[in-house]
């Protein structure tokens, strides 16, 4: 049976995304903010960190992240999809947000195809991981459940 999600349930992925984020992008400010400083929006204030526009603008990257995960992984919508083609479908419209947003906050020149290289390079590796990360939960998780279900039968048996 599938817990019921709240607002404050997708408030917190929503942070907790955008926590993340921000975190990475702060060690991509130390490290790149003052090459990229004259380059993109994002690093403004070079390696000194991030403006509160860039942030407000991850703030709504996330927000519309966790709505897209929400709408492909939840049943409220797609009743019938596999999760392969679930998780496809996420990264992908995912991708189409994320490009949109680098193209209306200015986020890095659109015209400078080794920008675009590098996007989609962070993008996989950070998708990669997101994906091996949720494997793992996903495995720790299920042999809880086998441990206590096996804790119940015996406790069943010896009853």
């Amino acid at each position: 049976m599938e817990e019921r999600k709240t607002i404050f349930d997708y408030i917190g992925q929503v942070f907790g995304t955008f926590g993340m984020s921000i975190a990475i992008l702060n060690v991509f400010c130390w490290l790149f903010g003052e090459e990229a400083k004259e380059l993109s929006t994002m690093f403004a204030f070079g390696a000194e960190g991030l403006s509160s526009h860039t942030m407000m603008q991850y703030l709504l990257t996330s927000a519309l992240i966790v709505g897209e995960r929400y709408l492909f992984f939840s049943d409220a919508f797609i009743k019938k999809m596999s999760i392969p083609l679930r998780t496809a479908g996420m990264f992908a419209v995912t991708a189409i947000s994320i490009v949109v947003c680098i193209v209306i906050f200015d986020w890095f020149p659109a015209d400078v195809w080794q920008a675009w290289a590098m996007f989609f390079l962070s993008f996989g590796v950070c998708s990669g991981l997101g994906v091996a990360i949720t494997g793992i939960r996903e495995r720790a998780e299920n042999r809880k459940m086998e441990a206590a279900l096996e804790r119940l039968k015996r406790e069943s048996e010896n009853t």
